[in-house]
């Protein structure tokens, strides 16, 4: 889930996000500049798959150490230049703990269970808990290690919250369920929602006796609010948006009232106010949409809409936004007017302000003429005239546009392009499954489309398409002689990083022991061709020998002879006998 990919930091300083290629990168919000780019050693056999900022152990002893002798201003400037640190959670089952300060990698610790992990969540810098398939985990950065492990039920952990003040956590899956981790026993279940829940945030109450948290699910369109004070298994509020919730930024304002801003997965922003003491019935909708804009000035009708990535409250009135893609993003604070219900801000796309920089360093300019200006002919040196309309264009003689005319020109454009691969569609097909595609696409034969189409496939369709030719093979002699065509090419296009997968021996057995078993049959087959052979030379021979002897079976007879004689004496004998 791309939520659980990108993340502001606590200050709202940093915000991080892993990128599809499995790459980490960092921006500061506050000097609006790409910090920093990590890509794990592991970033192919086994991606990134979640993120959590967690504070640093130095910046904490750190501020201890100032707290305990305030009158040294140099160390109280250093601990302003401590930075948090980040975990990152892969498929094979690894932490990593990346440090923004070294930018690198300071600890990789293993679960030894191989299990994906699919969500993080830490209220300090010693403790982590993670979901993994059916698995509470929770690990200890201090003593780099698993320190416990335990079942959370029968549906695959989608989610997990940690409660600050609390020995408490939260674990979705589609339900919701509050744990004691000392007993490790369920307190209460919350009924969740319709789809698989991709996000858990806490709500800082006004109160201690208040305590809520923000749920959202990956097929529902609303954001739903849980009292954790009361036995209410069902949702005392809920905010509806217009898509999937990707990034919840929470507020709780001076007079009570809790500000809510909801990044959903089409690039817009909604702004809700809500005052949380009871049960509402009726979903709430946002006060404010925000959304950003590219006018590039050639339609009056039509703009382009710039996606926002991220959003993080600074004050109980200015909104953070990241917007942009994954390569290019802006920062920028902005105050939410309440008396909009559509706040459009219309700014540069950051891909044609990239161009335009380009441009600024190059510092061309054109020369500024007149129309008495003088140009050399191109084959000598001598000046010649060149006509000017008045508009100061510079109209091309006659003589130049009978050079410049040729006859025999061939035309290019109308030729119809061909493809070489069939990447693209095969991707597509991997994707959505679809057997009409995969059809279409493997059942090509020619060598140079199979290898070209290998070469361009991404290190992530591997799988699954070795998977899909597995089933080729073992069927019947066509599609098998396809399969070991695709897979004779995979094999030699990315040998490399098929041998790094330690699952290779798993994914390539049944493909072995069907080979294995068809060879078993080549020694009769060998047989039963060299039978065959000796019975097809034979009938060739005697068709031979009659060609030879000048006999043709299919040829008429140029005479029959009827001995009528010897036909009545034999009808003679018949009636004697009778």
């Amino acid at each position: 889930s791309r939520t659980m990919a990108l993340q502001f930091s606590k200050d709202g300083k940093y915000f991080a996000f892993i990128s599809t290629d499995g790459k980490l990168k960092v921006w500061d919000t506050v000097s609006n500049s790409f910090e920093q780019e990590f890509t794990p050693d592991f970033h192919l056999t086994s991606p990134c798959t979640c993120l959590h900022f967690v504070p640093s152990e130095t910046a904490k002893k750190a501020l201890e150490f100032q707290e305990a002798s305030p009158r040294k201003k140099k160390r109280r400037e250093s601990v302003s230049n401590r930075t948090p640190n980040i975990i990152l959670g892969s498929t094979s089952g690894l932490l990593f703990l990346y440090s923004i300060s070294s930018a690198s990698l300071e600890c990789t610790i293993n679960s030894h269970t191989s299990q994906p992990i699919s969500c993080l969540s830490t209220v300090d810098s010693e403790s982590v808990y993670s979901g993994a398939d059916q698995d509470i985990l929770l690990w200890s950065l201090q003593k780099q290690k698993l320190l416990q492990k335990w079942k959370g039920g029968n549906e695959k952990i989608t989610s997990v919250l940690a409660i600050p003040d609390n020995n408490q956590i939260l674990t979705a899956s589609k339900s919701i369920k509050l744990w004691d981790v000392d007993a490790k026993e369920v307190l209460q279940v919350f009924t969740g929602h319709s789809s698989d829940v991709i996000f858990l945030q806490y709500v800082n109450p006004r109160r201690s006796e208040d305590a809520y948290f923000i749920s959202g699910s990956k097929g529902d369109r609303l954001l739903s609010c849980w009292s954790l004070n009361s036995n209410n298994k069902n949702a005392v509020a809920n905010f509806l948006m217009e898509d999937i919730v990707q990034n919840v930024s929470v507020n709780v304002a001076g007079d009570g009232s809790t500000n809510l801003a909801a990044t959903v997965r089409s690039g817009v922003v909604h702004v809700y106010c809500h005052t949380l003491n009871g049960k509402c019935n009726k979903p709430f909708k946002p006060k404010t949409t925000l959304q950003v804009v590219s006018d590039t000035g050639q339609s009056n009708e039509t703009v382009t809409p710039i996606r926002i990535m991220g959003v993080i409250y600074r004050d109980d009135e200015t909104l953070c936004i990241g917007y942009g893609t994954e390569i290019i993003l802006t920062f920028e604070n902005i105050e939410v007017s309440a008396y909009k219900k559509v706040q459009c801000l219309v700014r540069k796309d950051p891909r044609t302000q990239s161009v335009s920089k380009e441009n600024q360093v190059l510092k061309t300019q054109s020369p500024i003429v007149n129309d008495s200006v003088q140009y050399l002919s191109l084959n000598t040196s001598s000046v010649g005239t060149v006509k000017r309309k008045s508009g100061g264009a510079v109209e091309i003689p006659m003589e130049k546009r009978l050079e410049n005319l040729t006859l025999n020109k061939v035309d290019g454009a109308s030729a119809v392009p061909k493809a070489d691969n069939m990447a693209q569609l095969l991707i597509q097909g991997l994707h959505s499954k679809d057997r009409d595609i995969l059809r279409t696409v493997l059942y090509r034969k020619d060598d140079t489309v199979v290898r070209n189409t290998v070469k361009r496939l991404p290190v992530t369709v591997l799988i699954p398409l070795i998977q899909e030719l597995t089933h080729f093979i073992h069927g019947k002699t066509l599609s098998s002689q396809i399969g070991c065509l695709w897979l004779k090419h995979i094999l030699q296009v990315h040998a490399s990083m098929l041998m790094s997968n330690p699952e290779l021996q798993e994914l390539l057995g049944p493909v072995l022991g069907s080979i294995e078993s068809r060879l078993t049959l080549l020694t009769p087959l060998h047989r039963l061709k060299g039978r065959l052979s000796l019975l097809v030379s034979q009938v060739s021979g005697s068709n031979s020998n009659n060609s030879l002897q000048g006999v043709d079976e299919n040829e008429e007879p140029l005479l029959i002879f009827d001995d009528k004689d010897s036909s009545e004496s034999d009808y003679e004998d018949v009636d004697i006998n009778k």
